[in-house]
């Protein structure tokens, strides 16, 4: 049985405008008493995920944890969306893992002074891996216009160390010097007793290749790594990971005008690791604007269906993306990666998009009704049969012995598209109905 998860009642107050205060966050979260500043009266936060050029697969562990605590205000944002006025209505902007270096350039100068503005007038920038590296001090093209935190990593070297294991990606470029990870997998961390941390004691999260930072006394160690697991796996010479990582900053805390950072060396919001999930969260109402942005630009309704209409668009989805399963599967097995910008991705990262989707389509079939246009059914269903093939051609090419190089760009870029308007359709669908139960003051299974 899956342990309740603390926030999803009190959200589900919020949902319904109803008031919930921060003290009730941080006793449901750590079963502490309430500090003096936890009296602040809380609204449902808007919550915009990166998925644009340079995001990895991480993003869709924001997505899970977010789902889990009844958090369904989400929109998908791409480097366009954020260029422009993709920012406007947000309270949250989330940074996941992914190409620093990629996320840069597609954001540009455009893209760091909107998230810059975003900061100041309020909101809450939260980066995790990538996203944590993105804002820190750089001279580097691209990451010099993102200087927002006066912070330094210590894992960048002009001479690259031997690299025991994980080759490709054990190091990236970085000017004339590298960035290295010294280690993978779980690691031990120690919270520094500072709100929004307060009453938390010692855990583990899992890294895979976020920065250990020293910071100046602008910013707020939340975090420090301390020691290694069991799990622990090591890039590295062992003596060479513990002077790069352990003492050093894991999570960091930034004031800017009226807003906040929140840099996450670890990934916290790895769905196996449910008290830096809860920690995390935590942190986000902690943060968050103490009012909701003055102009939400919203799209018009796009639509609903129900009944007949909506389980074919149910059973539509479900046998593209079993089909897709099955052929994924089957790729798995080959020793197949592709490089995309800095990052590698393998066969297995294929089912991580599909199964995200897999997931919940018992639960939008059990829905009332779906929130989705005419349009978006087409282009979704369209873009799950174009993956399909794209996987099928893949695989009778490789039985062929003909290389794909190109294949597997194309192929993760429409993975991410199909996964980011499903979503945007399941969110929806569930904002609605969690906000009408509720409004009754009722549940379900469902939700």
């Amino acid at each position: 049985m899956k342990t309740p998860n603390p926030f999803r009642e009190l959200n589900r107050r919020l949902a319904a405008e109803n008031p919930v205060f921060l003290h009730e966050i941080v006793a449901k979260s750590a079963g502490t008493s309430a500090a003096p500043d936890c009296s602040r009266r809380l609204h449902y936060p808007r919550i915009g995920i990166y998925r644009g050029k340079g995001a990895s697969h991480s993003w869709l562990w924001f997505v899970e944890i977010f789902d889990r605590a009844g958090l369904y205000d989400l929109c998908f944002l791409t480097e366009a969306q954020i260029r422009t006025d993709g920012l406007d209505d947000m309270d949250i902007l989330v940074m996941s893992g992914g190409d620093t270096f990629a996320v840069a350039e597609a954001l540009n100068r455009c893209g760091a002074e909107n998230i810059r503005s975003f900061i100041e007038r309020g909101g809450l920038y939260v980066g995790s891996c990538a996203g944590a590296y993105l804002p820190l001090n750089s001279s580097k093209e691209h990451l010099n216009l993102f200087n927002f935190v006066p912070a330094k990593i210590t894992n960048v070297t002009s001479i690259l160390p031997e690299a025991r294991r994980f080759k490709q990606k054990f190091c990236t470029s970085y000017g004339c010097s590298f960035i290295f990870h010294p280690v993978r997998e779980s690691i031990q961390i120690k919270t520094n007793g500072f709100s929004p941390f307060q009453g938390a004691g010692d855990l583990e999260a899992p890294l895979y290749g976020g920065p250990p930072m020293t910071v100046g006394e602008s910013s707020q160690i939340l975090a420090t790594y301390t020691a290694f697991t069991d799990k622990t796996l090591f890039l590295v010479d062992e003596s060479l990971a513990e002077e790069t990582l352990l003492g050093k900053a894991a999570v960091i805390r930034h004031g800017m005008g009226h807003g906040h950072l929140q840099l996450y060396g670890p990934h916290f919001e790895h769905p196996h690791y449910p008290v830096a999930n809860d920690l995390l969260i935590r942190a986000l109402y902690w943060d968050m604007p103490h009012s909701r942005p003055p102009a939400r630009h919203r799209s018009p309704e796009p639509g609903e269906i129900k009944d007949l209409e909506a389980k074919q668009f149910v059973t539509d989805i479900r046998r593209q993306i079993s089909n897709g399963r099955i052929v994924a599967t089957g790729l798995e097995i080959l020793p197949l990666s592709w490089q995309i910008g800095n990052k590698i991705y393998e066969a297995a990262k294929i089912r991580v998009f599909l199964e995200t989707i897999w997931q919940r389509i018992r639960i939008l079939e059990k829905l009332d009704k779906i929130i989705v246009s005419e349009k978006e059914k087409l282009v979704l269903l369209e873009t799950l049969s174009e993956i399909v093939l794209l996987l099928r051609t893949m695989k009778k090419g490789l039985k062929q012995t003909q290389a794909t190089p190109h294949s597997g760009q194309e192929m993760f870029a429409k993975l991410n598209d199909a996964c980011a308007l499903f979503l945007k359709i399941y969110f929806e669908s569930m904002a609605s109905a969690f906000k009408k139960k509720a409004t009754l003051g009722k549940t379900t299974t469902v939700l």
